[in-house]
């Protein structure tokens, strides 16, 4: 059987920052992702960069944002679960 344990308050706030963390995240890609797209930058570096921003980059940072979210589910769950076997 898993041990669940934590400080209820901590675990809020840890949940928290991951949603907020997510929400940065997001807004980044997204900033990110319409400057290159509205920024009249041509050449070589610049296809590059676009190339490994689409492969590589903005990926990344979608997994990363979903992640935080992900956590902040579990957080969460285990704040919740604590309250109810403290009531």
């Amino acid at each position: 059987m898993a041990i669940i344990g934590g400080e209820v308050d901590q675990l809020s706030a840890l949940k928290s920052a991951f949603d907020k963390h997510a929400s940065v995240v997001q807004e980044l890609t997204s900033t990110l992702r319409g400057q290159l797209e509205n920024t009249n930058w041509q050449g070589p570096t610049a296809d590059r960069f676009r190339s490994v921003w689409s492969g590589e980059y903005e990926p990344v940072l979608r997994r990363l944002e979903q992640a935080l979210l992900d956590a902040g589910v579990e957080v969460g769950a285990a704040r919740d679960r604590l309250i109810q076997a403290g009531s």
